[in-house]
């Protein structure tokens, strides 16, 4: 599977031959090269949840759930063909199609193989957060740049949104270290 992504444009571009994608690698990869030179500099394309460990010796993880966000958006291969998403559930931040035509006139059908999930509504009532809980989540949509009261800033060594300071370390490449003031 081939990518590039143009963080002027938001758009993640899928290279020829590219007639399945992981929505797990689309993220990996993103990671990857917005950690690499001054790619950072870009808003970011995605925020995710899931993705973790249930049972590390039979393999079994939480599907991740990867929302576009920023205005990014995902183009196929130009040229007719079917487009496999799978590992993963793919999203956009506040709804919308997740891909933009192809510049040609191409038919391109996208098939999404999402992961069984189970999701649980609770209809009676309940106790609601705690304030640990609550707080937790604050801080956690201040991280992912979803409170517009409070807007992130970002370059290649910090993140800061409020009263959260977090230093990035590592070469940029192959590692990075996020570490909290």
């Amino acid at each position: 599977m081939g990518m590039t992504f143009d963080g002027a444009t938001k758009v993640i571009t899928l290279t020829e031959g590219t007639i399945a994608v992981s929505v797990r690698d689309i993220w990996s990869r993103w990671v990857d090269w917005y950690l690499t030179s001054d790619n950072s500099k870009y808003l970011p394309a995605f925020i995710n949840i899931g993705g973790d460990d249930i049972d590390p010796a039979t393999g079994s993880t939480i599907p991740i759930f990867a929302f576009l966000m920023n205005g990014w958006k995902i183009k196929p291969q130009e040229s007719s063909h079917t487009l496999t998403v799978s590992d993963g559930v793919l999203l956009v931040d506040g709804g919308g199609d997740p891909f933009i035509d192809t510049e040609g006139y191409y038919v391109v059908r996208i098939n999404y193989q999402q992961p069984v999930q189970a999701i649980t509504v609770s209809t009676g009532g309940g106790g609601g957060l705690t304030t640990e809980e609550h707080t937790a989540l604050t801080e956690i949509a201040q991280l992912q740049g979803l409170d517009s009261d409070n807007p992130m800033t970002v370059t290649k060594t910090t993140r800061i949104v409020g009263d959260i300071h977090l230093n990035i370390t590592g070469d940029g490449v192959n590692s990075a270290t996020v570490t909290r003031e």
